[in-house]
């Protein structure tokens, strides 16, 4: 096959007006002569609500970090726990006739293929939905941002998903601040939003965590409900490690200076 051309198209439509950086869509097609073109666009909310396979939305590297990070939270939680999967930006196949978006995080408990390497979640043969969604709500688009914030509520309330949250990026509407938001599936099928508990958190029932914002607002903390340990990432633990490992040389140190030094006084000592 012949090298892949590459063509530039996001100066063909302009940003929203309320817009401070437009989302791109890469996608690939084929051209009549076998070529391979990459094609890279505005996001437009279709696309955003029902991606093809191949899709790849360039949101950012803040977009990027906060979702590594949360699946990295998650994944480190549920590790031993093997009916557990944790699914990081793979499409959900949520039936005929409906859009199948590719959520940011998805918790899924139970599912009959665990298969971490699917390119696909289809809910019919996985025979189970997501307990838990996560979108992180970065484009400033305010149409994109209304598919996260509205057009995603109503499909997953629909296909019964039990707990959605949203997670909304610093930006200057936010006062550059983390901000989240939830909603429960109550018995009536109907979402209602979950309300923040005393220390600031929602309460994920299906998950046993409780996910809230730092005091500085710029990182979101996820807590074992019934420890009430908060989650720590992989760099995390790497820093604590090296922080005590510091810790037990100057430790140690200390200890050989002070036997030194009564060492020398016992010398002196007539």
């Amino acid at each position: 096959m012949a090298e892949p051309a590459k063509r530039n198209r996001s100066s063909e439509t302009e940003p929203d007006d309320e817009s401070s950086g437009t989302v791109l869509l890469q996608r690939w097609i084929e051209l009549p002569d076998g070529r391979m073109e990459l094609l890279e666009i505005p996001l437009a909310p279709a696309d955003f609500l029902d991606p093809q396979l191949e899709d790849t939305m360039v949101q950012g590297r803040p977009h990027g970090r906060v979702r590594h990070y949360l699946v990295d939270l998650l994944e480190r939680h549920f590790h031993d726990q093997p009916d557990v999967m944790i699914l990081d930006d793979v499409k959900h196949l949520l039936g005929p006739g409906l859009p199948g978006p590719a959520p940011d995080v998805s918790v899924v408990r139970g599912a009959q293929d665990p298969d971490p390497e699917l390119e696909s979640f289809d809910v019919v043969k996985q025979g189970v939905v997501p307990c838990l969604v996560i979108e992180i709500v970065s484009p400033s688009d305010v149409r994109i941002r209304r598919t996260d914030e509205v057009d995603k509520v109503r499909l997953y309330e629909r296909v019964g998903i039990p707990e959605y949250l949203l997670v909304d990026a610093p930006r200057r509407a936010t006062g550059h601040r983390f901000r989240l938001k939830a909603y429960r599936l109550g018995s009536n099928r109907r979402y209602t939003l979950i309300e923040q508990d005393d220390q600031g958190c929602l309460l994920s029932e299906t998950t046993g965590l409780r996910f809230g914002v730092s005091a500085a607002g710029d990182r979101i903390d996820i807590f074992d409900a019934r420890t009430g340990d908060r989650l720590r990432s992989a760099l995390e633990e790497e820093e604590g490690r090296k922080a005590a490992q510091a810790a037990r040389e100057a430790a140690e140190e200390e200890v050989r200076r002070l036997r030194a030094e009564i060492a020398r006084l016992k010398k002196l000592d007539p």
